[in-house]
């Protein structure tokens, strides 16, 4: 893992212990932790570079409605069983991520800072803690493949 000297603290990178098992998957995790990291180097040493940010709150948010969908499908497909939880607890990240956005396009531009840390935090936790619970369950046939973008369109319809 590599860390950064900032007062924010290190930025995690995905790694090889937090694989659920499926390429597809691993590789939207692997996402999330870059858009953190674009959203955390737009905001270093207050150099707010406003337009990276909103970008990167709306590429945020699709990634989160598209993997999410693409998550839940799978497990549903394969009957988990802790499937309410698991949901439940998408559904507060969700929330969170778009009421950050929400209030950082609204004009309050500290909202993002604490975002990277946020994304970072709550991923590494929820994929070591949460997502592992699914890791026998989940087959590759039960997880859709195709791009986030169709999977974020299909959530918001």
């Amino acid at each position: 893992m590599e860390g950064n000297d900032d007062a924010r603290g290190p930025i995690l990178e995905w790694t090889a212990d937090m694989s659920v098992g499926n390429e597809t998957l691993d590789s939207d995790h692997k996402a999330f932790f870059e858009i953190a990291r674009l959203l955390y180097d737009s905001l270093v040493d207050g150099q707010e570079q406003g337009l990276i940010i909103a970008s990167t709150l709306l590429i945020l948010e699709e990634y989160v409605d598209g993997h999410f969908l693409r998550e839940e499908k799978a497990l549903k497909a394969v009957g988990f069983t802790q499937f309410a939880e698991h949901h439940h607890k998408h559904r507060k990240f969700q929330a969170r991520v778009r009421a950050i956005s929400e209030t950082y396009q609204s004009g309050t531009k500290s909202a993002a800072n604490d975002l990277p840390d946020l994304v970072i935090k709550w991923l590494t936790h929820h994929i070591l803690n949460e997502d592992m619970q699914y890791k026998r369950w989940i087959r590759d046939s039960a997880v859709d493949p195709r791009p986030l973008a169709f999977l974020a369109a299909e959530a918001a319809g």
